[in-house]
């Protein structure tokens, strides 16, 4: 396809975060599929509101999935060789930062009220507003990233793009990090009432909790870092979808 622009050295630098981010989003996709099947098969029984919860936050996931997919197809594909396509965000505001902030605010504030059943409605309330908080923070900031970039009909660099990133990163991260240490708290001293089966329960939830809020944490920290220390590369958008 004939260009208006040539293709510049460092064209891996523009174009690998891109595809790299979007095959981890495609490969965590995979996994929330197998996730979303061994819910259904194991816990029929459920009530209404969790349901809607599980398989509403699946429905977000698919879409935002079978938008980043056609954001491939505009860079890659309909849009190879040309630079101005790689500049245009084309759907990227909409899947990566809206959608994205829907559904990490949905899930936050599940755990937030389960926090609060577990640490004692007046206890843990303060926590629990915290976490809200800082979950309504990083939403925010992942609306204000999606609307920049639809408005601006590309990519926005320097001060732009550190400070929405930065509300959105730091809102998340902070909020899956005060998630982890507290339902580890929490589980933690539930797990010392004697009764051998409900202990190895818990030990299970303990272990799924930490393994996945830690990697949750370690990617958004990175992520942070990179978007203070890179303002102007595109390299945050691979872990970006990590936040989905």
């Amino acid at each position: 396809m004939p260009t208006d622009a040539g293709i510049p050295p460092n064209i891996s630098e523009i174009t690998a975060p891109l595809l790299l981010g979007m095959l981890w989003n495609w490969a965590l996709y995979g996994v929330l599929v197998v996730q979303v099947y061994v819910y259904s098969y194991n816990f029929p029984g459920d009530g209404r509101v969790i349901k809607l919860l599980v398989y509403g936050v699946f429905l977000l996931e698919t879409l935002q999935t079978t938008l980043s997919g056609a954001d491939l197809y505009y860079w890659f594909v309909s849009g190879f060789g040309n630079m101005e396509r790689l500049a245009n965000p084309y759907a990227s505001p909409y899947d990566t930062p809206m959608i994205g902030g829907i559904i990490s605010m949905t899930v936050q504030f599940f755990f937030s009220y389960r926090i609060w059943v577990l640490g004692g409605r007046k206890a843990a309330w303060r926590l629990c507003a915290a976490i809200c908080l800082l979950s309504i923070m990083g939403g925010a900031g992942a609306f204000f990233a999606g609307i920049q970039g639809a408005v601006r009909g590309k990519f926005p660099t320097g001060r732009l793009l550190k400070l929405e990133n930065m509300i959105w990163l730091l809102g998340n991260t902070l909020s899956d990090l005060l998630i982890a240490t507290s339902m580890v708290y929490y589980l933690t001293r539930q797990a010392v009432n004697g009764n051998l089966l409900s202990d190895r329960a818990i030990t299970k939830i303990l272990r799924l909790t930490i393994e996945t809020n830690t990697l949750t944490t370690i990617v958004g920290v990175t992520a942070l870092s990179m978007v203070a220390i890179f303002p102007v590369r595109l390299s945050r958008i691979c872990f970006a979808h990590r936040m989905i």
